[in-house]
C-alpha cells in the first residue's frame, strides 16, 4: 500500500527535499496509484471547496480585533468626555480621583472573586484523572475521553462565572471602603459598647460587608467542592462522618477552617450590630443573651478552624464533626433561642431609663434633634397680619394654574418648580408671593406638533426656558409677573433632559459650565458618548456643550455618597438658583429607632450637602450644609476642594436657603414615635410651608415648615414642630399649648371643590388655623397634571378660590369667600362653648356641626373622614356604651 517501492530522489545527509507544493506536508506523489485521493484524480489542496484552517484564524482574529476596537473605543470615548465634563466643574479633579478610587476598588473585589472561584475549581481539576462521555455509532457505544484542555478550559471559564456571580452588587462597596479608611471621629461614645459613633456609620458597614462577602464565598466553595469530589469519588459519607482521599481533605478541610474563621468574624461584630440595630430594636434580652454569648461562638468558631486544619493531616473526623456540632447549635440558642426566652421571661422589651436617656440623646444627633427648643415659635401679632402673611395656596396649584395659562410659559415651556419666597426678597407688593422656575417641555406628550429636529431639540426653543415669574395671591386668585433677574434664559434646572449645545458669542454664561466642542477627536468622543453624530460635525466647532443639565443628576454624579431632594429655586442677588440638600444616611447607629425613608429603613439622616446650580450659567457649587456633622465632615476632607466649607458660600445664599424637607419630615416622624403615654398623629398629614415672622418675630419673615400632631379619642391639638434657617442656621421649636386646644374640623372636597392645605401657627398666643375650598377643574387633581406633563395646558375652567375657613383658639371659627371676608367673620363672631363646657347647649352645638361634617365626607366619598366623624359623635351622644347596671329582666 502508499507509493510504489522506487527511488524518486536520491538524497543525502544535508540534502535538500524539493517538491512540486509550496509549505506545508507533502502530497502523495503523482504515481501514487489514487490511494487517500479523492476521485477527481489528482485535484490539488488548494483547489479544495474546504477553507482553510488559516483562513478560519484569519476571520476570527480579525473579529476579535473588530470586538476590541469597539469595546476599547468605547470606553476611550466615556472616559474623554468624564474628564471634558469635570474640568468644567469647579473641583473636578476630586472627581476623577473619585472614580479612579471606584474602579480600583471593584477591580481588585473582582480579581479576588475570580481568582478565589478559579482557584478551587482548578484545584478539583487537578484531582480528577480523566473524564470518558460515552458516544453512539450506530450500533456501537464507544467511549471517549475528554481532552485534558478541553476540561481544563472550561474549569477556567466555570470559575470565571462563579467569581462574577460573587462580585455581582459591589459597585458602590467603594464607598463604604473610602469611608472606613479615613472614618469620622464624633467624639461620643455608646453606653453599651463604649465606641465611638464613627464606627457605627464608616467602619462597621464596610466590616460587615465584607464579612458577609467572605461568609458567602466559602460557604459556596465548600458546598460546590464538595459535591464535586463527591461525584468523582473523592469524598464518602459513612455514619454521617466524611471520609476523603487526601488531595480532597486537604482542599476541603482548609475550606472549612476558612468558614469557621468567617462565622467567628461575624461572632466578633455581633455585639456592635446589635447596638447599631442590624438585628432588630435592642432590648433587654438582645442585651442579656447576644452579646456575652458572641465571645462564646467566636472562640467555638477557632475550636472549629483547628479541627478542620487536623482534619486536612489525619482521616479522622469524630473530632471536626464534634466541633461543627457544638459552634452551629451554640450559635442557634445565642442568636435565636436565648434572646426569645429571655424576653418572654423578664417581660421587658424596652431598654432600661439609663440607656432610654442615652437613646433619646443619640437619636438627636442621628436626626438633627439636638437643638430641639421647647417654646413657640414667633407669634404674629393678631389675625388680620396673620390673614395678610399665609399663603392659601400650594406649589402644586400654582404649578396648575401656570400650566393652564399658555401665555405664561410661553408655547414650548412648563413648570419646573414652584415655592415660597419671603416678600423683602421679591417686591410683589402682595401677601405670600410664589416664585415659579420653567423647564422645557417634553415634546414627545405634545400630540400637537411634530417631534423636532435635532438642532431645534438641542440648539433652539426645546433647549432652554424663559426667566422665572412670581406669582401674588390676590382675593380672586393668582397675579402673575415676570422677575426680572441677570439671565434671562434658563439651562439648568429639573427636566432638563436633553444636553445642549450653545454658542459662547451668543450666550457668554454658559462658558462656566459649558464643554468647548474643539478639535475632531474630542467631538467624535463626544458624539460616541452621547450616541449623537451630529455633534462631530464640523459646523459644532467652537460651539459648547451643556451636558447633565438636571440638578438632581448633577449634583448626585459628583456626590454619588448623598442623596438629594428635589432642587428648590431661590433668587439671590439677581441671579437664579437651584438649592437641592444632600442627605447622609446610615442604617447602623447605636440605640436609635428605625425609620422609613426613601422605601429603605435608616437609623441615621442628616443634611450634610447643600448643592447650588445657577439656572443660567450652570455654575454647580457643593458646601457643608448648615449643621453639618462629622459625617459630612469627614466626606469633605475626602473630596477636598470639590465639596466646600459652608463659610465660603456666599451671604446672598446662605440668607435663601430653606430648611431641608426630608429631615423635616423624619423629625416629625420621629417626634410622633417619641411619645410613648399618648400617641400622636401627624395633623395634618404632610407638612405644610408657610411664611411667617424671623426670630422672635424680629426682622424680615422666613419661610418656615411645620407639622402639627393631634392626641385623644376626642382629637385635640398635642404640639406644633416648626423649623427655619435663622442666620445660615437650622432652628427647631416644638410648641406644646396649655390647656390643650380643641381641634377644627377636616374640611372635606366634592366632585367640583378639592381642600386646600391646612396651615397652623401661632397668633397671639393661641393656635390660628387657615385653609382654603378650591374650585377644583376635572383636568386637574391637587398635583395639577404632574410637575413635567403638559397636560391639560390651556382653556377650560381656571382654578380659583371658593371658601376660606378659619379658627383662632378654641372658641373662635368662621368662613368667608375671600381670607378679608373670612377676617371679618372670624372678628364678628361670638365665641363658642369652652371645651371643657358640658352644658345641653353646647353639646348639641358640637352634636350639629359633627353631622354636617359626616354628611359632607359622605357625599364626597371619603370614607375614612366619615367613620372618624361617625366614632366621634357616637362619644358625644354615648350610643354603644355599657350600662353601669344589668337591665332588670322582662316578665
Amino acid at each position: 500500500m502508499g507509493v510504489a517501492p522506487r527511488l524518486e530522489h536520491a538524497a543525502r545527509a544535508g540534502a535538500p527535499v524539493r517538491g512540486d507544493e509550496r509549505g506545508g506536508t507533502r502530497p502523495l506523489p503523482g504515481r501514487s496509484r489514487g490511494l487517500a485521493r479523492d476521485p477527481g484524480g489528482g485535484q490539488r489542496e488548494q483547489d479544495s471547496p474546504v477553507t482553510r484552517t488559516r483562513h478560519r484564524w484569519s476571520f476570527a482574529v480579525g473579529a476579535a480585533v473588530l470586538v476590541v476596537l469597539l469595546v476599547g473605543g468605547r470606553w476611550v470615548a466615556l472616559e474623554t468626555a468624564e474628564r471634558a465634563w469635570a474640568a468644567s466643574v469647579p473641583g473636578g479633579g476630586a472627581y476623577l480621583a473619585a472614580r479612579d478610587v471606584a474602579r480600583l476598588v471593584r477591580g481588585l473585589i473582582l480579581l479576588v472573586a475570580v481568582t478565589w472561584g478559579a482557584g478551587n475549581l482548578f484545584l478539583v481539576y487537578r484531582a480528577i484523572g480523566s473524564v470518558q462521555l460515552p458516544r453512539r455509532l450506530g450500533d456501537l457505544e464507544i467511549v471517549e475521553a475528554v481532552p485534558r484542555r478541553v476540561l481544563l478550559g472550561g474549569t477556567l471559564v466555570t470559575g470565571v462565572l462563579v467569581g462574577g456571580m460573587l462580585a455581582l452588587g459591589t459597585g458602590d462597596w467603594w464607598l463604604s471602603a473610602a469611608l472606613a479608611f479615613r472614618p469620622p471621629h464624633y467624639g461620643v461614645s455608646d453606653p453599651v459598647l463604649h465606641r465611638d459613633l464613627g464606627y457605627y456609620v464608616a467602619q462597621l458597614p464596610w466590616a460587615d460587608r465584607v464579612q458577609g462577602l467572605a461568609l458567602f464565598a466559602t460557604l459556596a466553595a465548600t458546598a460546590m467542592v464538595a459535591l464535586l469530589y463527591l461525584g468523582i469519588g473523592s469524598l464518602h459519607i459513612r455514619r454521617w462522618r466524611p471520609y476523603g482521599s487526601p488531595h480532597a481533605r486537604m482542599h476541603l478541610g482548609a475550606l472549612l477552617a476558612c468558614l469557621a474563621l468567617a462565622l467567628g468574624w461575624g461572632a466578633t461584630l455581633d455585639p456592635a450590630e446589635t447596638v447599631a440595630g442590624l438585628h432588630g430594636s435592642l432590648d433587654s434580652g438582645a442585651l442579656q443573651a447576644r452579646l456575652p454569648g458572641a465571645a462564646f461562638v467566636a472562640a467555638l468558631a477557632v475550636a472549629a478552624a483547628a479541627a478542620s486544619a487536623v482534619w486536612t493531616l489525619r482521616d479522622r473526623p469524630t473530632l471536626l464533626v464534634a466541633s461543627w456540632g457544638a459552634l452551629l447549635g451554640t450559635a442557634t440558642l445565642v442568636y435565636l433561642v436565648l434572646p426569645a426566652v429571655m424576653r418572654d421571661r423578664t417581660g421587658r422589651t424596652r431598654l432600661d431609663d439609663r440607656l432610654a436617656s442615652a437613646r433619646d440623646s443619640l437619636e438627636g444627633l442621628a436626626f438633627g434633634t439636638e437643638r430641639l427648643e421647647q417654646r413657640p415659635p414667633p407669634a404674629f401679632p393678631d389675625a388680620a397680619a396673620a390673614v395678610a402673611t399665609l399663603p392659601l395656596w400650594d406649589s402644586d396649584r400654582v404649578a396648575a394654574a401656570v400650566r393652564r395659562r399658555l401665555e405664561l410659559g410661553g408655547p414650548r415651556g412648563t413648570v419646573a418648580r414652584a415655592a415660597l419666597a419671603p416678600p423683602p426678597r421679591i417686591r410683589s407688593g402682595g401677601r405670600a408671593p410664589w416664585l415659579v422656575a420653567l423647564m422645557p417641555g417634553h415634546p414627545a406628550v405634545d400630540s400637537g406638533r411634530a417631534s423636532p429636529g435635532w438642532r431645534e431639540l438641542h440648539r433652539g426653543a426645546w433647549a432652554r426656558s424663559g426667566g422665572p415669574l412670581v406669582a401674588v395671591e390676590t382675593d380672586s386668585g393668582l397675579d402673575f409677573q415676570s422677575l426680572v433677574t441677570d439671565d434671562s434664559t434658563a439651562w439648568f434646572g429639573p427636566g432638563f433632559a436633553e444636553f445642549a449645545v450653545a454658542s459662547p458669542d451668543t450666550w457668554p454664561a454658559t462658558r462656566a459650565s459649558g464643554i468647548p466642542l474643539t478639535g475632531w477627536s474630542r467631538r467624535i468622543a463626544l458624539a460616541w458618548s452621547l450616541q449623537s453624530p451630529e455633534l462631530a460635525r464640523a459646523e459644532t466647532d467652537g460651539l459648547l456643550l451643556l451636558w447633565r443639565r438636571d440638578v438632581r443628576e448633577r449634583l448626585e454624579r459628583l456626590a454619588p455618597f448623598a442623596a438629594f431632594d428635589a432642587p428648590t429655586p431661590v433668587v439671590a442677588g439677581d441671579l437664579l438658583c437651584w438649592v437641592a440638600f444632600g442627605y447622609l444616611a446610615a442604617e447602623t447607629f447605636p440605640l436609635t429607632r428605625r425609620m422609613e425613608w426613601d422605601g429603605r429603613p435608616v437609623r441615621y439622616l442628616r443634611a450634610g450637602l447643600v448643592g447650588i446650580v445657577s439656572a443660567g450659567s450652570g455654575d454647580t457649587r457643593l458646601y457643608l450644609a448648615p449643621g453639618a456633622d462629622s459625617l459630612a465632615t469627614a466626606w469633605a476632607r475626602w473630596l477636598k476642594p470639590l465639596i466646600r466649607p459652608l463659610d465660603s458660600l456666599p451671604a446672598a445664599l446662605r440668607a435663601a436657603l430653606p430648611y431641608p424637607y426630608e429631615a423635616f419630615r423624619l423629625q416629625a416622624a420621629l417626634l410622633a414615635q417619641a411619645h410613648d403615654d399618648s400617641a400622636w398623629t401627624p395633623w395634618p398629614r404632610e407638612p405644610f410651608q408657610l411664611v411667617g415672622p424671623g426670630a422672635d418675630a424680629i426682622g424680615e419673615a422666613r419661610v418656615w415648615v411645620g407639622q402639627g400632631f393631634e392626641t385623644g379619642t376626642t382629637p385635640q391639638f398635642a404640639g406644633l414642630l416648626a423649623a427655619t434657617m435663622v442666620a445660615g442656621r437650622p432652628r427647631l421649636v416644638l410648641w406644646r399649648p396649655t390647656p390643650p386646644v380643641r381641634l377644627p374640623g377636616v374640611l372635606v372636597g366634592s366632585t367640583e371643590t378639592a381642600p386646600g392645605v391646612l396651615r397652623l401657627w401661632n397668633v397671639a398666643g393661641q393656635l390660628f388655623s387657615e385653609q382654603a375650598q378650591f374650585f377644583q377643574p376635572a383636568t386637574d387633581g391637587p398635583g395639577g397634571g404632574g410637575g413635567g406633563g403638559r397636560t391639560g395646558r390651556g382653556g377650560g375652567e381656571t382654578l380659583r378660590l371658593k371658601d376660606v375657613y378659619l379658627t383662632w383658639g378654641s372658641d373662635r371659627a368662621a368662613d368667608g369667600a375671600t381670607p378679608n371676608a373670612a377676617l371679618r367673620a372670624l372678628l364678628a363672631v361670638s365665641p363658642r362653648a369652652a371645651p371643657g363646657d358640658t352644658s345641653l347647649a353646647a353639646r348639641w352645638e358640637d352634636a350639629r356641626r359633627l353631622a354636617a361634617q359626616a354628611e359632607a365626607a359622605l357625599g364626597a366619598g371619603d370614607l375614612e373622614a366619615f367613620g372618624r366623624y361617625y366614632a366621634q359623635l357616637k362619644a358625644l351622644l354615648g350610643v354603644g356604651k355599657k350600662p353601669l347596671a344589668p337591665s332588670p329582666e322582662r316578665r
